[in-house]
């Protein structure tokens, strides 16, 4: 049973890696073709895709950590938030150290202006950076939002675990322990092994309500998962039922003390 979910978890990332993957290499070799910045008169055919493939590549990679973070800080709420995010993204990553590289290594030349530079990367960075993080953020709400739409049209909506399950691709098994956030996915990690599901750490928290408790930015704890607390140095660690252990954010501390959920 465990190998199915674990192959099934790796199957969805490999899907969900390649799907955002295809921007960034599309427009590498639409720049390829097209040659800005002077390198259309500078570099052949091949070494020029090669180039711009390249610099695309890891560029979108600086921006694609830079989002996960600037995302988990901007509240949910901030106005044209599709837009400030990359945006933001775009401005705090742009350092010419991979194009000025790339352009010394490919035969371009060393840039003579910095800041020219920095303008063209913060060009390129929005470029990557809007379609990639919209699209998967607009996919993200609609096939999140589609499951308990549906479920809540009936006569009688479903509440906490049920509420939660409609997300599913199907029924829960084994009991619920805690969830973990990884990207724009959920782990759903029962007692029967583990699974993905497209949804915000914030909406599953809610669905759950007094099922348990979201005790760190990445990770919700069902209460009676808790087997015991353990502290180390300014850390503090939940050990759950199955021996795992999920750390407590220290946000999280003083809310969780008022509820007793740090007291087993």
């Amino acid at each position: 049973m465990k190998v199915s979910i674990v192959a099934g978890i790796g199957t969805k990332r490999s899907i969900r890696h390649h799907a955002r993957l295809a921007g960034p290499v599309g427009l590498g070799v639409v720049l390829g073709l097209i040659g800005p910045f002077g390198t259309y008169e500078l570099l052949p055919t091949l070494p020029r895709l090669g180039y711009w493939l390249a610099v695309v590549a890891l560029n979108w990679l600086l921006c694609d950590i830079a989002i996960r973070r600037i995302e988990a800080l901007v509240p949910a709420t901030l106005p044209l938030r599709r837009v400030a995010v990359p945006l933001a993204c775009a401005l705090l990553v742009s350092l010419p150290a991979v194009v000025a590289t790339a352009n010394g290594l490919s035969g371009v030349g060393w840039p003579e202006n910095l800041a020219v530079l920095f303008v063209q990367i913060a060009l390129l960075l929005a470029a990557i950076s809007l379609p990639v993080y919209t699209l998967a953020d607009l996919r993200e709400a609609v096939e999140a939002s589609a499951t308990p739409r549906e479920a809540a049209q009936g006569d009688n909506p479903p509440t906490g675990l049920a509420l939660f399950q409609a997300r599913l691709s199907g029924p829960l098994e084994g009991r619920l322990l805690c969830l973990e956030m990884q990207d724009h996915y959920l782990a759903v990690h029962t007692t029967a092994g583990s699974d993905l599901v497209l949804c915000r750490m914030e909406d599953a928290a809610r669905e759950l309500g007094t099922l348990g408790q979201r005790v760190h930015r990445s990770w919700w704890v069902a209460a009676d998962a808790v087997d015991g607390v353990e502290c180390g140095g300014q850390r503090l660690i939940l050990r759950l039922t199955d021996d795992r252990r999920v750390p407590v954010g220290r946000t999280y501390r003083d809310g969780l003390r008022r509820e007793g959920f740090l007291n087993t």
